[in-house]
């Protein structure tokens, strides 16, 4: 029903705001409300109510500019308008490397700025038209928003850490994982740092970070006990998942129903020291969260002032590198729709530019292979559609072909991320039925156009999609693991000397962006060389993760300093990235002159909640992103 849910509502309101966009006198530009308000809904769901917002407070003041700018410069100047779209565009590609919801955000931002100056080209809509239309698609997201989450803002992130808690992850054959799945991970983070979070969902989710590191250990540790040591740690740990499942439950319920029943530690038979003292603290991080979610302290934990900024500065310096793979595609990107602009200025009031400059956009991603992928549903998508909007016109009366486009527009919106070869076929029927309906055309010509348009569109965007940047050389993926690794091991060092004041800021921003950068080349993987198997890819994809998490502490660190319980830590974390071996860091009684050496001890007792939750998320990070470089370093992969 959930999944139903995203699809449904993006219909409504794509179908309200067009028609509102009607009454309130936007003309054609009710269809650029409707795609602006698409891609504000797209990124107005993706956290809790207050972090949503905060992100549309961001994108629609400016998706306004980049949707109104352009058109209101070519009244001036036609060269200057198109110069200001090329750089819409590049700053569009350089989006996604701030994270997952930005890539949303950076194609909403090409999508309105192209889709609002094609308008200039065909002379189908006026400036006063242009500007209301994406205001007011800012505007209905905000209402749609606050409705929708008014009355629990912070589900969202509830939900989230309560998944985190019960997930379990499959071990591949011959492995055992450490934690918890990596999406899991990943979004219950995401989520309580962009929101406003009561303290008490802090404590669950550092609990819950602790148990699955925990228990992700002792999983490891299985394959060097004998069968029936192994049979009953398995069975403990079973226990400890049902236990974790019911309290999963109270995490997720709005308000604590009266105090839930103590954890019931299964009866522990004997076992080696070292695990019964991981089942001691894997028992203990679940006494934790009983503890929390029944308290459920309301203390609101607010996180410091310029870490955002912080953090944002310390992307840039990765990305604003010749060597980020990220800027070689903002600037490939770029170009191809500066060419596709040009092209289209040949053709002055065409009604089907809009849709060669989108396409031209859409193609090019940062992968070769996802270009390709792209520009294979942007053909097979069209043909479908041509095919279908053929029938249509053998079957039914050219009158039938209006309402048949805005079946095809609603349709599409609803299955846009699910199945994009759908999506460009109902393109297909919306641009035509639509234009030969509205503009009196014959649209068996207007189909025949599009089709050359769609494949010229396609060609452009495969040209800059696939062009290498010369010299530079792609690296292999031991390259990059170990660049990654050493790069984020300076910077932990760097930061936990921060407090003596040897390193200056010079120093520190160098690593800082050596270390973004490096993190940022693990899974870009361009024209020029060779594509990595998908398992690869997805291992590649958890290291990239896990260091991202590591660089999100030390931003923190660089904010409100580093206290002293928390050195060890670091330390830890730093010496761990470095090992040149396999090895995982354990949870055990070893000695310090082991390559790894020992985790510090829990840090509750010294340290406060906030930096508590920031040495455990720390530690999660470290052991996932050693676990997927075990993997990628491992001779198969090397070879």
């Amino acid at each position: 029903m959930k999944a139903l849910l995203t699809p449904v509502l993006l219909i409504v309101v794509i179908g309200g705001i067009s028609g509102l966009g009607v009454l309130l006198g936007l003309g054609n530009a009710a269809v650029l409300a409707a795609l602006c308000a698409m891609f504000c809904m797209l990124a107005a769901f993706g956290g809790s109510l207050h972090a949503d917002l905060r992100l549309l407070a961001r994108f629609g003041p400016t998706l306004i500019l980049a949707a109104t700018a352009p058109r209101l410069l070519a009244e001036i100047t036609v060269v200057g308008a198109i110069a200001l779209l090329t750089v819409i565009i590049f700053g569009a590609g350089l989006l996604p490397a701030f994270g997952s919801r930005y890539v949303t955000v950076g194609l909403g931002l090409g999508m309105a700025a192209l889709f609002s100056y094609g308008y200039q080209l065909t002379g189908a809509a006026s400036i006063g038209q242009l500007l209301a239309a994406p205001a007011l698609a800012v505007g209905l997201a905000i209402v749609v928003r606050l409705l929708a989450g008014a009355r629990d803002p912070s589900k969202p992130t509830r939900t989230a850490i309560a998944d985190l808690l019960a997930s379990e992850q499959d071990a591949p054959a011959g492995e055992q994982p450490v934690g918890a799945p990596t999406d899991a991970i990943e979004r219950a983070g995401r989520l309580w740092f962009g929101d406003r979070p009561p303290r008490w969902t802090g404590q669950v989710l550092g609990a819950a970070l602790r148990y699955h590191s925990v228990r992700g250990l002792l999983r490891t540790q299985t394959r060097v006990l004998t069968s029936t040591e192994a049979k009953r740690v398995s069975t403990t740990l079973r226990a400890a998942s049902a236990e974790a499942a019911r309290l999963a439950e109270h995490v997720r319920a709005p308000a604590a129903a009266g105090s839930a029943p103590e954890v019931a530690r299964a009866e522990q038979p004997p076992m080696p020291a070292g695990a019964v003292d991981l089942l001691t603290e894997l028992w203990a991080a679940l006494d934790r969260v009983h503890a929390a979610s029944t308290e459920r302290a309301t203390g609101r934990v607010r996180p410091p002032r310029r870490q955002g900024a912080d953090l944002l500065r310390s992307t840039l310096r990765g990305t604003l590198s010749w060597r980020s793979a990220q800027l070689r595609h903002a600037v490939r990107c770029a170009l191809g729709v500066c060419l596709a602009l040009a092209v289209a200025r040949l053709h002055p009031g065409d009604p089907l530019t809009i849709s060669f400059l989108l396409t031209t956009f859409a193609v090019m991603q940062p992968s070769w292979r996802d270009s390709l992928s792209k520009a294979r549903q942007r053909v097979l998508g069209s043909v479908g559609g041509a095919v279908l909007l053929g029938l249509v016109l053998w079957l039914l009366p050219e009158s039938a072909l209006l309402p048949v486009a805005l079946v095809a527009v609603l349709l599409g919106a609803s299955v846009m991320r699910t199945a994009p070869t759908v999506f460009n076929g109902c393109i297909v029927l919306m641009a035509v039925g639509m234009n030969a309906t509205t503009r009196q055309l014959d649209p068996r010509e207007l189909l025949i156009e599009y089709l050359l348009l769609i494949a010229l569109a396609v060609a452009i965007g495969l040209l800059f999609g696939f062009a290498a940047i010369p010299g530079v050389r792609p690296p292999s993926v031991a390259e990059r693991v170990r660049s990654a690794r050493a790069a984020t091991s300076a910077l932990l060092d760097q930061v936990a000397d921060r407090p003596s004041g040897q390193p200056d800021s010079r120093e520190l921003s160098a690593r800082y962006r050596a270390a973004s950068l490096a993190q940022q080349q693990l899974t870009a993987f361009e024209p020029g060389g060779a594509q990595p198997p998908e398992a690869t890819e997805q291992a590649l994809t958890r290291l990239a993760d896990g260091l991202w998490g590591v660089h999100n502490v030390c931003a923190t660190l660089l904010v409100d300093g580093v206290p002293a319980p928390l050195l060890p830590w670091l330390n830890w974390s730093a010496a761990t990235l470095r090992a040149p071996g396999t090895e995982r860091g354990r949870l055990d009684n070893r000695s310090e002159g082991d390559s790894l050496g020992n985790l510090p001890t829990n840090p509750g007792s010294a340290l406060d909640a906030e930096h508590d939750l920031l040495a455990t998320v720390l530690v999660v990070d470290v052991l996932r992103s050693s676990n997927a470089a075990e993997e990628l370093l491992a001779p198969a992969q090397d070879s």
